[in-house]
C-alpha cells in the first residue's frame, strides 16, 4: 500500500509542479476528501491538456508547407483514429487494470492512472508535433 502511495505521489508531484495553480495531490498531507477533490481537479486538467495537445497537433499538420491538402486531411484523420484507439486503451487500462494493481482503498487509482497516461500522451504529442 505504501508503495502505491509513493508511486501516486511521484506521478502527481511531477504533474502538480508543472502548474503552480494545481496543488500537489499528496495523500500524506491531505485527507481523503481533499485528495479526491485534488485528483478530480488534476484529472480534469489533464483532459483539457490532452485536448489542447491534439488540437495543436492538428494545427501543426495544417501548417506543414508543400504538403497537399488531401494528404494533410488523411494525416489528420489517421491522427484522430489513433487518438480514439489510444483513448480506448487508456480507459480500459485505467478502469479495469489500475484498481487491481493498486490494491489500495485510500486513493482513486483510476484517476491517478488517467492523469499519468494523459500526461504521457501530451508529452508524446508535443514532441512529435512541435
Amino acid at each position: 500500500m505504501r508503495f502505491f502511495l509513493t508511486l501516486a505521489f511521484l506521478a502527481f508531484s511531477s504533474f502538480a509542479h508543472a502548474d503552480p495553480q494545481v496543488p500537489a495531490c499528496d495523500p500524506q498531507r491531505i485527507g481523503a476528501r481533499d485528495l479526491a477533490d485534488c485528483l478530480r481537479t488534476a484529472s480534469d486538467k489533464s483532459e483539457k491538456d490532452l485536448a489542447s495537445a491534439i488540437e495543436a497537433a492538428q494545427k501543426s499538420i495544417d501548417a506543414k508547407p508543400k504538403i497537399l491538402a488531401t494528404r494533410k486531411s488523411r494525416w489528420k484523420r489517421f491522427l484522430a483514429d489513433s487518438q480514439t484507439q489510444w483513448a480506448s486503451f487508456r480507459d480500459q487500462e485505467c478502469q479495469d487494470l489500475a484498481p487491481l494493481e493498486a490494491q489500495s482503498t485510500l486513493s482513486d487509482p483510476r484517476l491517478a492512472c488517467l492523469i499519468d497516461l494523459n500526461s504521457k500522451r501530451v508529452t508524446d504529442l508535443k514532441s512529435r508535433y512541435p
